[in-house]
Order: C-alpha cells, then structure tokens, then sequence
C-alpha cells in the first residue's frame, strides 16, 4: 500500500460573500467560492487560459473567525485536502469530492489582475490550483483515443489518510478519479490496479446530463505529472522516466476536441 498524501493548495478571488451556518451540535461550517484561470499549455505549445471554480468548506474555530471578515473579490489562499464523501439516495448510490480547508489566508489583491465571467464573477488569472495525491490504484487504466487521435487515460486513486476520529482505526479511503492526456496517458495506460501512484494535477470539475435527463456532475483531477513509487531496495527504476516534455504541461489543455467517444460514468466504479 502505497502512503497516503493528500493535499489541495488554491489561490483565487471569492465570487460571493461566504454562506455561514451552524450544524445542530453548534458547529461553524463556512462554504466559499473560488475562481481562477489556469494557464497551460497545449499540444503545440501555446498558452492557454482555462477558467476554474471550486467550493471550498472550512469548519469549527477558523470558520466563525473568518465568517464575518471576507467579501466577494477577496484574494484568498487554500490549503487543504480532498475529502470523499458517499450516501444513497432513493436507492441509488451518490458520491462526491469536496474540498475541505485545513488553512486559509487572504492575500494582498494589490496589483494583481481579475476578470469578471459572464455572471459578473470576479476570477483571478495566474490563480493557483493544485493537488498532491499519492495512492493506489482502484483498477487497471483505461485509455481511448478521441476522435482527434489524442490519448486520453482515466484511473481510480484510492488515498489512504490516518486521522483522529476517522472510524476505529483512525483511517479512511479517499477515492479519487484522475485522468491523463498524451504520452503521460499512454505511459499511465502500463500501470495496473494496485500499483501505487503519485498524481500531481490541477482540480477539475465536470457536468454532463445522465441517459434520464438528470444533471450530474464529478470532481477529478487532472494530471501534470505522475510518478510511480518504489518500494523498497528490491525494486529499482520504479519511478517514471524524466524525458525531456514528458513530466509536466502534458494534461487536459484539449478543451476544443472533446470526447464524444469517452463519457464520464453515470456511476463511479468504487
């Protein structure tokens, strides 16, 4: 079993005042909206801008302290993890991703650039958006092609995690879905269920509507670099080759191809 990791780091500018409010036990939870713009690069090496939004949850102490403070347009910075949450409803098996904060810090906004989207939400370009998960996988890759010849691969990441009051153990599973483009998808596509993985990637949040006409929606991450850990002195040359254009600025930047022929799941395979 590979060791767990699980870290978020964000900074972006909040669209709306933060929601405050009280669990029946008395608890502070305060949600907040962030924006940004990544930029990356695509296939040929040009830089593009690719919007994010993401909800962030912040609990107890922290929460009541920053409730009252920040505004819409605040520049804010996260740490936190990625927190795997699953329940039935109508009974039908549901799950999601959030972001639960550990840390978070407004920033000075001086001098820094936002734009505002098509709602008049202020987003923040050159946002951060990162994630360091390291885990198992949950199932042998999956890797297709669009239609546009661009590999593409999709894995199942489970994220062991050790906390007090996290069942008897301490313990909980994080299951997370990551996907791939180009040599590191094809690269990703040799590895098999099991295998321990390092994922380093940006947050990404997908909607499609289901074959009833419900709206859906999954939060993955999308990979920039992944490494495979070793374990142990028997085994050797474990970890991924470092060519040169192949460690990093290789993820999903191919946002005008599209992927008729790879749906998301109606359901996650966990």
């Amino acid at each position: 079993m590979a060791r767990g990791l699980n870290r978020v780091f964000l900074i972006g500018t909040l669209t709306a005042r933060p929601d405050m409010r009280y669990t029946p036990g008395g608890m502070a939870i305060l949600d907040l909206s962030l924006a940004g713009q990544d930029t990356l690069l695509d296939a040929s090496g040009q830089e593009r801008e690719v919007a994010w939004y993401h909800r962030v949850r912040l609990l107890g102490r922290q929460a009541e302290m920053w409730g009252d403070i920040l505004e819409r347009g605040q520049l804010v910075f996260v740490e936190g993890r990625l927190e795997y949450r699953q329940w039935e409803r109508e009974g039908e098996r549901r799950s999601e991703i959030q972001i639960r904060a550990d840390f978070i810090d407004p920033l000075e906004g001086r001098g820094r650039e936002t734009l505002e989207d098509a709602r008049g939400q202020p987003r923040l370009r050159h946002a951060l958006n990162q994630v360091i998960l390291m885990g198992n996988l949950t199932r042998d890759p999956d890797l297709r092609y669009t239609p546009q010849g661009t590999a593409v691969v999709r894995l199942g990441l489970a994220v062991n995690e050790r906390r007090p009051g996290q069942g008897p153990d301490g313990e909980k599973t994080h299951f997370v879905e990551v996907q791939a483009w180009r040599d590191l998808a094809e690269w990703a596509s040799e590895l098999r269920r099991g295998e321990g993985l390092l994922v380093i990637g940006r947050l990404v949040n997908d909607s499609w509507t289901s074959s009833t006409g419900e709206r859906r929606f999954q939060t993955r991450v999308e990979a920039l670099r992944l490494e495979r850990p070793t374990r142990g002195p028997e085994r050797t040359g474990g970890s991924r080759p470092q060519e040169p254009g192949r460690s990093v600025q290789t993820g999903g930047v191919d946002i005008d191809e599209g992927l008729e022929d790879f749906p998301p799941e109606e359901d996650l395979p966990f």
